[in-house]
């Protein structure tokens, strides 16, 4: 996972040597904080469904790619099939072809699973959106899945929820949440700040 120096003008120099125990300490101080109201809830659900029009989109985008590389690649394998049985099996040219259109095959049923699966965002929407039930298991779950961890699941973990992590030179961690993360955390934010006026 990416992690940067602060750009806070009071940091003066980028920590040389930050133990994985401070981030690790920060992250757990991060997690154990995100309590999720029903107002929460709905501030979140609120700004996933303002963007939910965009990132369809963005999935109609990726199926055309996609579909245009998966095109692609099934016109090279159906050429290479008709072609391997010209070539005499003794020759390396029928081994090397053969692993061609084994890899041509992987890659293409990839390819439809992807595009099968994106297609099922689009049919329904609602997929794009985690459940509130699913986000109090989350919310609930990530501090003690990265407590009991091992280093590299820590690590997966961390790589879900942030973008990144910057630090400055008093060690203090500063994250950048991935959506739906940052929605959530903004939701929280606001509705503690409006708890506090009252």
């Amino acid at each position: 996972m990416p992690i940067q120096a602060s750009h806070n003008k009071e940091c003066t120099r980028y920590p040389k040597s930050v133990r994985a125990k401070y981030i690790f300490d920060a992250i757990y101080e991060l997690l154990e904080k995100l309590e999720l109201s029903d107002e929460a809830y709905e501030r979140y659900s609120k700004r996933i469904d303002s963007f939910t029009d965009a990132k369809i989109l963005k999935i109609k985008q990726d199926i055309a790619s996609k579909n245009g590389a998966n095109a692609h690649k099934k016109k090279e394998l159906n050429e290479l099939s008709l072609g391997l049985g010209k070539i005499n099996r003794s020759s390396p040219a029928h081994a090397i072809t053969e692993d061609k259109i084994e890899q041509l095959a992987i890659e293409t049923q990839k390819l439809d699973d992807e595009i099968g699966k994106l297609k099922e965002k689009i049919a329904n929407p609602s997929k794009i959106k985690l459940t509130k039930e699913q986000f109090l298991n989350l919310v609930k779950m990530a501090p003690d899945k990265m407590r009991a961890g091992s280093a590299v699941e820590k690590d997966r973990v961390a790589r879900i929820l942030f973008l990144n992590l910057t630090i400055d030179n008093k060690k203090r961690v500063f994250p950048i949440w991935k959506e739906p993360f940052a929605s959530l955390v903004k939701a929280i934010e606001m509705s503690s700040g409006a708890r506090e006026r009252t």
